[in-house]
Formats: structure tokens, sequence, C-alpha cells
């Protein structure tokens, strides 16, 4: 899909304010549902996850919270908004995974990778075993996990030919074909590392790029994908 190069505001739900340092916004881009997350780390900065342009009124309540610092483009399929987010704060640093700089440098300046974003006790980036061009977000609330993933797995509704075949299986958390026939390197290290991750104490949400979140038995779900991989 082409990158935006001036503010475009597609449609999008109202923000979601799922804990004191996370938030998250649902919207759309012709028929494809798609995510944004926003996490607060202890200094007041933001990482925007997937960065999705907001109503002016969204804007300022965003910047009311904390400072838009960091964007993370977490693949080179979903660059779409991060030159316009760069133009509108210039000082923010672009971050992607290892795997997806060069793709995502085609449309804005890269200035580090998942393993050198800024971090704190709560906020941090973790880099995917066996799938190098992308990246979880794992965000601690007081005793709760979320961990946000991309496109690595998905949460989507049942579909129909093609998108069914292309993002399959879908009526279920999976693992979509399209990443493990594009972006998987290691099928049996990303399992091995979905499994690390169900065992994340306090694991409560899950969040996607595309598809509802998952807040009950996350760590269930995981394991679910992990069996999908070494079916």
């Amino acid at each position: 899909m082409a990158t935006f190069t001036t503010w475009t505001v597609l449609p999008h739900k109202p923000i979601e304010k799922l804990a004191d340092n996370l938030w998250r916004v649902s919207g759309s881009m012709g028929k494809i549902q798609r995510q944004m997350a926003l996490a607060k780390l202890s200094d007041g900065r933001v990482i925007v996850h997937n960065a999705v342009a907001m109503g002016e009124a969204e804007m300022a309540e965003l910047e009311a919270w904390g400072t838009p610092s960091v964007i993370f483009v977490p693949n080179g399929f979903h660059r779409q908004d991060a030159l316009i987010w760069k133009q509108r704060y210039p000082k923010a640093q672009v971050v992607a995974p290892a795997g997806s700089k060069k793709r995502v440098a085609k449309v804005v300046a890269v200035d580090a990778v998942s393993e050198t974003a800024p971090s704190d006790a709560s906020v941090k980036l973790v880099p995917l075993d066996g799938m190098p061009a992308e990246s979880v977000l794992e965000v601690k609330s007081g005793g709760e996990t979320t961990l946000v993933f991309c496109d690595a797995v998905l949460n989507m509704p049942k579909l129909g030919f093609p998108m069914g075949v292309f993002l399959g299986p879908t009526g279920t958390i999976s693992a979509p074909r399209a990443m493990r026939w594009t972006m998987m390197k290691d099928k049996k290290a990303f399992a091995s590392q979905l499994e690390k991750l169900a065992e994340t104490p306090g694991l409560r949400r899950l969040l996607f790029g595309h598809g509802q979140p998952i807040t009950e038995d996350a760590p269930g779900a995981l394991r679910k994908v992990v069996a999908q991989l070494r079916a």
C-alpha cells in the first residue's frame, strides 16, 4: 500500500485506555482492520506501535498523556503512516525490527532497531526468534502483562477466498500462512519463543495488528499457536 505524505485520517474507533501506560486504537484501511498501540514509558515518552493517524482531538489527548518519542514500524508492510508521524514529531526516533529495517528505510529513515530502542522496566520491544522481520512489544501494567504483536500472530475472523487463504488459518488465533511463507526463517525457534512468552508472569492480554484482542487465557491462546506450528 502507498505511504501517506500528508496527515491522512482514516476511520478509527475511539481510543481504548487499557491501562495507565497502554492505549489501543482500532481503525480501518479500506476493508482491512488495523491496530495502533501506545505504550508510555515511566519518563512520559510514548512508543507508538504501528502508527495510525488520528483526528486532532485524539492527537491532543495523546500529547497531553505523553510525548510521542518512538515510532515503531512493526514490519515492512506497515509503513503507511510512518512518514507522516515522523513529519509531525521530527524529534521522535523511528525504530524497526532488524529484519525489516531495509524495507522501512525506503520510506522513512530508521534510527534504531528493536534491540536498541528506548525501554524501561515496564515497556520494551523484544525481537522474535525465527522471525527477524518482527518484534513483540511487552507492556507491564501493575501485575498484568500485555504482548502486542503485528502480523506474526493474528486473531482474524473467519475469511473467505482469497484473504482466508493468504492469512489462514482464520477464525482462530494463528501464525498466518503469509508470514510463514514470507518472513518466518525458523519455525522451530519461533514456536519455542512463543512457548516461553506463554509463561510470562501475569500474562493477561494479547493484541494484534489485525484482529480482536484476546483477554481470556492469553497463555493458552499462545500455546494453541505453538501447537499449530508443531503440527
